[in-house]
This record gives structure tokens, C-alpha cells and sequence, in this order.
């Protein structure tokens, strides 16, 4: 039998009904007292317990939730605690750290020094509890110096739709109330590298459009008015196609690696293993500025801006006037709003990438995850990706079409952007080429599935064929 221990049941005076913590001294807040009765006594019925004193509920009990903050820990019915499986699931506001720093679990434990505290439960949501272990993979993390506490505890969770992790002693409670104060601790390496990145790229554009030119021009006065837009956009669509083909060079060097150690046991270099946790991150983040790419995008592609996507434009000669008394005969261009097959492509290319990549991350969120199979998960994050790095490189190589091979930015020595956006896609696409290969791929998925090149037990088959 449990028994949960929060504002509601120490609320509950010995006759089962409503105490509040300052009596009633109107009308008002005695029609209150009776709605906030009201709603425990529908909140019990709907969980099917039963209302009870906490004096009679503690007796019965074996197991006891204290699900209050450390600050009310004094006031628990300590007496009625004694030789109790206490399951601590508070947690801090802040980090407490000091020499004689102590856990909540572990100051509950001093408290009640007869009783078996553990702590669990804490980094779980209101949702996952609610939903349980249904969306998604939910670990409950326990600690405590009781080990038979532990098990009582473990199983509470399993029942629950949890995977119960057991940290060891209660001392380690310190660690696991530390894990909901952790600040997107995934997040931090992929965040820096993609900044970094974007800093150096913005960097390149700058030297290339704006320094190169004025010193080509001879002055100091073109460009500068499109740092905010222009160069801006082109940083985040190369850095978009970067960090995609990010998301998939681990992997490639992964398989490559195995391949050449003949087995998946060998454990990989750790700058690839922490490569290869961050491609969820860097796939998220991706989307993000592929999203921002568009939106800037639709916004400043135009005839004029962009000519080379369109129908040519029609020229026609006018007679301008330059001054009041002064006029010009200049060659005008009419630009079509029609798209050449270039710019169909290019868009059509664009619109695809984006939408595979919005499936992308949608399908990475956990509660999307869960309810895929492994081979529908695979199929999309793998297949479908790759066929968005391919768009996407579509996309940016029908943009820049006339100008893929034959000019080269800032004095001829530097690449343009589309140059720049496709080299880690271009490399990408060359390691996963051989990988397709059928006596490759057979070679590698039997790899995958245990086979060790040159190991006793494949030697000891090939003997008895």
C-alpha cells in the first residue's frame, strides 16, 4: 500500500475533511474551503483510492512518496515514518554545493534515520508520468543504501512503464537531484560548433563581398547595406548544407572504420563518438536555419535580384531625363516574372530538401520516435536523408549554375558561395558511393550482425568446412 505525501493529504485533518492552514474568517473563503473539498474528494474517486487520516493511511503503508520540498521536510510526522520505504522525488532550485553539503534524499535519511530512503522519480515529467512508458523510453534513476528498498522501488517503476537505473548508494542521490538542473547539456558542443562555423563563414563572405570588391572598385561605398540581409542568408544556406553532411560524415568514417577492423567491437576514437552524439543536434539545428535560409529567401529572390533564374528580360531603349533641362538615351531591361527551367528546378529542388527535413525532425522528436519501427526510423532518418542532402545540393547547384565553374570570387583566388556549400556534401556523397556497392554492403551489414574478421570462432568454422 502507498501513501503520497504532499500539500493535499497534510491538508486533511483526522475526520477526513479539509484543515486549512489559516481558519476561514469569511463567507468567501468558507464557500472556498467547501469547492477545494469538493475537488479532492473527485480527484480521490476518479484514482479509486481510499481517504483516509494520514495517521491510519502511514500505519498501513509500506511505501511512502514524501513528494514535498526539503524546506517542509521538519514538519513530516517523523514518528509515523519510522522503518517506512521512504522515495524521495523533490528536487533543488539551484545547485547546493559546499563541504558539508547534503542531498535532500540524504537529509530526509538523517531525519529519519530508522526509515529506508530512496530517491527516484524526480527527473520525470508530469507528462511522462501520465503517459508512463508509452512515448518513448522514460529511465527513472534510484539511489539508496537499502538494497531490498531498491528492488521494491525498481519494480514500482517497471509497473509504471519505466526502466528503473540504479546509481548505487544514496550519496549518489546528490548527482541524480542535479540532473533536472542541467541546462541542454546535449546542446552545448553541436551550438558551438555551428556558431563557430557561422563565424567563420560570415568572415569569408565578408572578405569576399565587401572588402575584395571595394578594392576592386577602388572605393569604399558597395555592399555595405547588405550585410544584414544578403550576406547573411548566403552564410546560413552554406552552414545549412554543412551541418547536414555533418549529420552523415560520422557514420560514413564509422563504417569505413569498421570495414577496416573487421568487427563493430573495436570502440571508435572519441572525437568520432562525440561526433556521432551530436547528429541529432546538429539535424535539429539544420532544420533551423534551413527554415530561416527560406524565409529571407522568399522574400528576396526577384527578377532583378536573381536574373539568372528567369526568362531573359526584354531591353528596350528610353530616353531618360537626367536633369531638368537634361535628358539620356539608355538601355532599360523589362525582367519576365516567368522562371527559366533552371529556376523551376532550383525551387522545385529547394521546396523538397525542406520538406523532407521538416519529416526529418519531426520524426526525431521522442514521442514521433516511439511509435515508429526500427525500420521505419531507419528509413526515414537514413534513406530520406539522404535523398535531402541530394536536393539540397540540387538546389544550390541549379541556383548558381552559370557561375559553378566559371568565376572565382575576390581576385580569382577565393570560391564563391555555392562552391563553398557543396565541398562536405560533395565529400559526403563520394565515402557513401562505395558503400552501395553490393559486396561492400553485404561485407559491412555482417559486420553489424557479429562477424569478426580473423576471431577464433570464425577460424574454428572455417577448419571444420
Amino acid at each position: 500500500m502507498f501513501i503520497i505525501i504532499n500539500r493535499f493529504i497534510v491538508g486533511l485533518n483526522y475526520e477526513g475533511k479539509v484543515q486549512l492552514a489559516t481558519p476561514p474568517r469569511s463567507r468567501s473563503s468558507h464557500e472556498k474551503s467547501k469547492i477545494q473539498h469538493k475537488t479532492i474528494l473527485n480527484l480521490v474517486k476518479q484514482t479509486g483510492a481510499t481517504l483516509s487520516t494520514q495517521e491510519e493511511a502511514l500505519k498501513a503503508a509500506k511505501v511512502v512518496v514524501v513528494a514535498v520540498g526539503r524546506d517542509h521536510y521538519d514538519y513530516l510526522p517523523i514518528s509515523l515514518l519510522r522503518n517506512k520505504v521512504l522515495i524521495d522525488v523533490s528536487n533543488n532550485t539551484e545547485k547546493r554545493r559546499g563541504p558539508h553539503y547534503r542531498s535532500n534524499a540524504e537529509y530526509l535519511q538523517g531525519l529519519v534515520p530508522e526509515a529506508k530512503v530512496v530517491k527516484g522519480f524526480n527527473v520525470l515529467s508530469a507528462y511522462a508520468l501520465e503517459n508512463g512508458g508509452l512515448q518513448g523510453s522514460k529511465e527513472v534513476f534510484i539511489a539508496g543504501d537499502n538494497g531490498e528498498a531498491k528492488a521494491s522501488v525498481a519494480e514500482v517503476a517497471r509497473v509504471m512503464g519505466f526502466h528503473p537505473v540504479d546509481w548505487g548508494s544514496l550519496q549518489a542521490s546528490r548527482d541524480i537531484e542535479d540532473v533536472p538542473l542541467k541546462f541542454m547539456p546535449s546542446w552545448k558542443r553541436p551550438v558551438a560548433v555551428v556558431f563557430g562555423l557561422f563565424v567563420f563563414l560570415w568572415l569569408l563572405a565578408f572578405l569576399s563581398f565587401q572588402i575584395c570588391f571595394n578594392l576592386y572598385l577602388g572605393g569604399w561605398e558597395w555592399g555595405w547595406k547588405h550585410l544584414g540581409m544578403q550576406n547573411f542568408n548566403r552564410v546560413i544556406a552554406i552552414l545549412a548544407l554543412w551541418t547536414l553532411s555533418f549529420c552523415y560524415i560520422p557514420g560514413l568514417l564509422a563504417a569505413y572504420i569498421q570495414l577496416w577492423r573487421g568487427t563493430k567491437y573495436s570502440r571508435f576514437p572519441k572525437w568520432l563518438d562525440d561526433w556521432l552524439k551530436m547528429r541529432k543536434q546538429l539535424g535539429l539545428i539544420m532544420l533551423g536555419l534551413a527554415g530561416i535560409h527560406a524565409c529571407i529567401s522568399v522574400a528576396y529572390i526577384t527578377p532583378k535580384t536573381t536574373e539568372w533564374v528567369y526568362e531573359e528580360p526584354t531591353k528596350i531603349k528610353a530616353l531618360v531625363e537626367i536633369s531638368k533641362n537634361t535628358t539620356e538615351t539608355k538601355t532599360l531591361k523589362l525582367y519576365d516574372s516567368e522562371f527559366n527551367w533552371r529556376g523551376e528546378l532550383f525551387l522545385t529542388m529547394g521546396a523538397i530538401s525542406t520538406c523532407l527535413l521538416v519529416v526529418l525532425g519531426i520524426s526525431s522528436l521522442p514521442s514521433v520516435t516511439a511509435t515508429l519501427s526500427w525500420r521505419e526510423f531507419t528509413f526515414i532518418q537514413s534513406k530520406l536523408g539522404w535523398v535531402a542532402l541530394v536536393a539540397a545540393c540540387a538546389h544550390d547547384i541549379f541556383l548558381a549554375w552559370n557561375y559553378m565553374f566559371l568565376y572565382w570570387g575576390c581576385f580569382n583566388t577565393l570560391p564563391i558561395g555555392p562552391q563553398y556549400a557543396l565541398y562536405p556534401a560533395f565529400i559526403a556523397i563520394i565515402m557513401k558511393i562505395p558503400l552501395l556497392l553490393p559486396p561492400v554492403d553485404n561485407y559491412l551489414q555482417k559486420i553489424r550482425k557479429g562477424y569478426e574478421r580473423n576471431s577464433k570462432y570464425e577460424s574454428g568454422k572455417a577448419e571444420v568446412a
